[in-house]
């Protein structure tokens, strides 16, 4: 029997942490020999083993991607919030998302562009992990609700001329999002009533922790959709001040 004086969000909390890494592991002991199987040291493999190969690696990745956010929303849900913020490269975080991201983009034949402002970029106050999952959440949705040809677009700049926030778009050719769903958009297990089956490849968590994330950051996030034509997710971080 747990002790009395520990309440259900504690509790789950401590359950979701115990599962996750049990299931995690297992996964990434199977991305780790999945990757192996690409390399040319292994063999040859045609093109059949190959798209059967990206199609487990793409899966793993789903099931990696659904126990961390699950994690993450227990913890959020406990109260458990705080983030360790430094020094971070949102230049160098995104290039990584863009080449993890690289078979996807590929199999879909989509034009993805990523452009900044200036480079170096000055660095934002958050904390790298977190702040790679809520970009990665916004990223994947873009990525999986375009369509293939289809075309998404990021672009990193100053927010004002003081240049003490960056803004981030993230901008999809995508099925748009319903009006009259505006405002459920970041809660949990938000889908849009446009999204079919065979779309809706995410949890319906990924917006929720990327705003939990990213307000913990000082930062804001928002977005504007046009049903049919695409969707811009917009989000801010604090800039680090050099003396």
């Amino acid at each position: 029997m747990p002790p009395k004086n520990r309440d259900f969000n504690s509790i789950n909390a401590d359950f979701a942490n115990l599962t996750s890494h049990q299931l995690r592991t297992p996964l990434s002991g199977m991305k780790w020999m999945l990757e192996l199987l690409q390399k040319p040291n292994t063999g040859t493999l045609n093109k059949k083993q190959k798209d059967f190969i990206f199609k487990i690696y793409a899966l793993n990745e789903r099931m990696i991607a659904l126990v961390n956010d699950l994690l993450e929303v227990s913890r959020i849900e406990s109260g458990d919030t705080k983030l360790y913020l430094q020094p971070t490269d949102m230049v160098v975080i995104i290039r990584q998302l863009l080449m993890d991201k690289a078979q996807e983009i590929k199999q879909k034949n989509l034009n993805v562009s990523f452009t900044v402002e200036q480079e170096p970029f000055p660095v934002v106050r958050t904390e790298p992990i977190k702040i790679k999952q809520a970009i990665h959440n916004i990223i994947a949705n873009a990525v999986s609700y375009t369509p293939d040809n289809g075309k998404v677009k990021i672009d990193l700049r100053f927010k004002d001329e003081d240049r003490t926030m960056l803004v981030c778009s993230v901008t999809d050719s995508g099925i748009g999002i319903p009006k009259d769903q505006a405002g459920d958009v970041f809660e949990k297990f938000f889908r849009g009533s446009n999204v079919s089956k065979v779309e809706s490849v995410g949890t319906g968590l990924g917006l929720y922790i990327a705003k939990a994330f990213i307000e913990g950051s000082g930062g804001k996030i928002w977005f504007e959709s046009q049903l049919g034509k695409g969707t811009t997710f917009f989000f801010t971080l604090p800039i680090v001040r050099t003396k």
